[in-house]
């Protein structure tokens, strides 16, 4: 039987999520989950808003990771783990909840950008796609620098949302849009990939990409070929599910493309440390 490994997921702790953490875990076990985190989120540049309130998701995840744990935890490996949303936008805040926690696992990503606080409203002009995608890649290559956490979640996350100028047309199709933007900005995505890897940073893959309509992972085949070409050895797998029923969904099909890149092993984290696991 091969390995299903599921690393980011999202509960009901998180603003988006829905499911009861005890819930979460039974439905991974139920489906043969080996490996399995719930990544809560903590979004640092929406920390003070009161809709969200991060304070109490903080002082919730341990309760649910330890009640989690002593139900499933002779049955699968379960980590404590989140992720962490924008982190530069307020660095002592990120890194005292750091200090804080002694997580597992953490998913850093980039969810908007200086300018688009909600990448589902942006004005589809050519100064705006141009800009966002500037900021985006830029802010996500200056996150992999600051390098305090263990992945790089879904890399193309903004590519969901945003049509990509090329110099032959605009890409409007989602499902070509990963692979155009990897042409287009290659070089600023290559510092991204030396910069995780220089700093033992992990690339996710992340299979929501396949039910949002991208046609592929977070990042496509593409950027997880550039990262082997450039010597990058780790990268986790997640659902990024944040209902029952998309727990674990595509992880076969994700890792059946992992392998076929060459790939033969990824990794979760115990402690903050990779623990390689054998696909």
């Amino acid at each position: 039987m091969e390995v299903l490994i599921d690393v980011h997921s999202h509960s009901k702790l998180s603003f988006d999520g829905s499911g009861d953490p005890m819930d979460m875990a039974k439905r991974a076990l139920g489906l043969g989950v080996s490996h399995f985190a719930i990544t809560d989120h903590i979004e640092i540049d929406e920390f003070y808003d009161y809709e969200r309130d991060y304070p109490a998701v903080i002082a919730g995840v341990r309760p649910a990771y330890e009640k989690v744990l002593a139900g499933y935890g002779d049955k699968m490996k379960i980590y404590f783990a989140t992720e962490l949303g924008q982190p530069l936008y307020d660095l002592p805040r990120a890194e005292k909840i750091i200090a804080e926690n002694d997580f597992d696992f953490i998913i850093g990503s980039v969810h908007r950008t200086e300018n688009y606080e909600h990448m589902s409203k942006i004005p589809d002009t050519e100064f705006d796609r141009k800009r966002v995608i500037k900021e985006y890649f830029e802010e996500m290559l200056a996150l992999c620098e600051w390098g305090k956490f263990c992945t790089l979640g879904h890399i193309t996350f903004l590519m969901r949302f945003v049509n990509i100028d090329t110099p032959t047309g605009l890409v409007t199709e989602k499902t070509e849009r990963s692979q155009a933007t990897f042409d287009v900005h290659k070089p600023i995505i290559d510092k991204i990939l030396e910069t995780i890897i220089k700093n033992d940073i992990a690339l996710e893959v992340n299979s929501s990409g396949y039910r949002r309509g991208l046609g592929c992972p977070m990042p496509s085949a593409a950027f997880i070929k550039r990262y082997k070409e450039l010597g990058g050895k780790m990268i986790t797998v997640g659902s990024d599910a944040h209902i029952l029923d998309d727990i674990a969904i595509d992880i076969p099909q994700c890792i059946a493309l992992i392998r076929e890149i060459g790939f033969d092993e990824i990794c979760v984290f115990e402690k903050k440390n990779p623990v390689f696991i054998k696909i």
